[in-house]
Parts: C-alpha cells; structure tokens; sequence
C-alpha cells in the first residue's frame, strides 16, 4: 500500500550514537522503506542534525508529512523540546531537537521519546511483547537501555526518566559509566564496557589471542569464545553475570509478564545468557523469575524506528 492520497506519510526516526536510522510508514503504521546513516556522538549536534535532515529528506521524497516520531538517546524534557542529557552522544546536550524539526519540515506533530522507550514500544506492539499485559525491554548495546510499557502504554514516571536500568547500579564501587557514575549496569555489561575489559585482558597477555586480534569487537570477541578460548568466555561469563544482576532486579521491582531483550550484544546468545540465566534464578525471587518470561526480540535494530511512531498511529 502506498501512502499517496492516504493523508501522507509518518516517518519513524531512531537517533543513535553510530547510526541515525528512519523509516516511513503510512498513518495506518504500514512500513513502506528504510534508509539510514553513520553517526558519530562527538560530532557537533548540528552536523549529527544534519544527516537526521538528510535522510528523512530523502525518505519524505515529494510526498506529504504527516508527523515525524523520534527515539533518542538520552534524557529528553518534553516541555522545552531539548535534549537534557545524552551521555554517548555529549554534542547534544542541551539541543533544541523539536525546535529544529519544526524549523525544517514545518509545522507537523512530532513525538519525541528516550530510544530505549521507543524501541519498548515497538517490542510491545509489533515484536516480541505482541500479546503481553506487561513488559520491560532491555536494550544491549553501545550503551544499555530500558523502557517499561504497561497495557500499552509506557511508564515514563514524574520527570520521563523511568526506564534508565543501564544507570542502576549493580557494583558499588564498580568501574566508572559515561554518567559520571560507578557500578552502573551499563559500565558493566554494555559493547564499550566489554571491550574496555578486553583491552585490559590483551595488556595483560600480550601473547594471548585476544591481544592478537587485529580489532576488539564484541563480534570477534564471541568468536574467539566461542572456539574455546578461556579468557574470551571468562569476559563474557563476568558480564553475563552482571547482567543476570540487572535482570534479577527488574524481576524483583516490577514482575512484568515479560523481559525483552534486544540490541547486538543479545546476539552472543548462550555465551551472555547462560550466565545470565544462572545469576537471575539465584538472585531473583523463586516467584518472580518463575512468572517473568525472559525473551530476545524480534524487530532487532529497528524496534526504536517502529515504536517511535506509534504515538502518531490513527487509533
């Protein structure tokens, strides 16, 4: 189906610190094309603005705007429009990105939510959590997100900063997060948190094979564990278990129906899960974990970019 003559098209808009994605869909919510972009979170908050315009210029075409949802990460302050906070990509802090919006694609409505938020919704309403009364999803990523929908709904709580579970801390004392704060689930179990654990094993073994890789990833990393070497599994092991902490906690505080997981690092699969798996069914309680179904989600990256415009959806 094509948006032509149906009242226009919505555009879905996930603004991440290495990749812009967007997609376009009918106002019916009908996917209709993707496009994408590299970003970088140190640029300056004009130039990341810049590719945003870019690609949903190039996804609008000559057709008409119907509304535009953005996913964002970082802390967003519905009142003014402005970004508060977005610890991985410093550049926009501060910026006025509805403020912008408008200036260049006119006066349409716009909504405007944390990634991780947006990324929940889509789980819930198109992926994994599609039949669920509750859900939280957890994103592993570049940093590590959260977002808690309720009967479809998310809870954003008084301020819009429910959901931050990458900044919970679950290490007192524990390695230092982009937030400025220690211990945080995300200094812990996040794609830089890993590779920051694997620099620190390489200098310590400079003759072992994870100094030998020719780039630390958390791909290469997987591979490497995966074909048995012991202190690519210890990494994983140690940042599955941490991870298995934050899980045991969202069991505990809020018992949702389901736990979604999602974002790269989800992908290591038994490598990240497995102990995962074994910390949570210790540290949650029995009726907790029995009752929360842990489950991978299923529109991968592009759940922000389908949950971003579900505000914008006619009922």
């Amino acid at each position: 189906m094509s948006s032509e003559g149906s009242g226009g098209v919505l555009l879905g808009i996930d603004l991440g610190g290495t990749r812009i994605k967007a997609a376009r869909f009918s106002t019916d919510g009908e996917w209709e094309s993707e496009s994408q972009s590299h970003s970088n979170g140190r640029e300056k908050a004009e130039e990341i603005f810049a590719k945003l315009h870019s690609v949903a210029s190039d996804l609008i075409g000559s057709d008409r705007l119907a509304g535009v949802g953005v996913g964002v990460a970082g802390v967003f302050d519905a009142q003014s429009g402005r970004i508060v906070k977005s610890p991985n990509m410093p550049t926009l802090n501060g910026f006025d990105l509805r403020g912008q919006i408008q200036s260049a694609f006119g006066e349409v409505p716009i909504h405007i939510m944390n990634d991780a938020n947006a990324a929940a919704l889509g789980e819930f309403h198109a992926g994994a959590g599609m039949g669920a009364e509750s859900m939280f999803l957890l994103t592993l990523g570049t940093g590590i997100g959260g977002g808690f929908v309720s009967g479809g709904e998310i809870w954003e709580g008084v301020a819009g900063v429910a959901g931050e579970v990458g900044h919970m801390c679950i290490q007192a004392d524990g390695p230092l997060c982009n937030c400025g704060a220690k211990g945080c689930l995300e200094a812990c179990v996040s794609s830089w948190a890993l590779i920051r654990d694997a620099n620190a094993a390489a200098g310590e073994k400079p003759d072992s094979p994870i100094a030998a890789l020719p780039s630390l990833t958390p791909e290469d990393l997987a591979v490497l564990a995966a074909q048995g070497d012991e202190d690519a599994r210890a990494l994983w092991e140690k940042a599955g278990t941490m991870l298995g902490i934050g899980i045991a906690n969202l069991m505990n505080l809020l018992n949702p129906e389901c736990i979604v997981l999602a974002g790269g690092l989800a992908k290591a699969g038994d490598l990240l899960l497995k102990p995962a798996r074994k910390t949570w069914e210790v540290q949650a309680f029995d009726r907790a974990h029995e009752s929360t179904s842990v489950r991978m989600g299923k529109l991968d990256e592009w759940a922000g970019v389908r949950g971003a415009v579900q505000p914008l959806l006619r009922p």
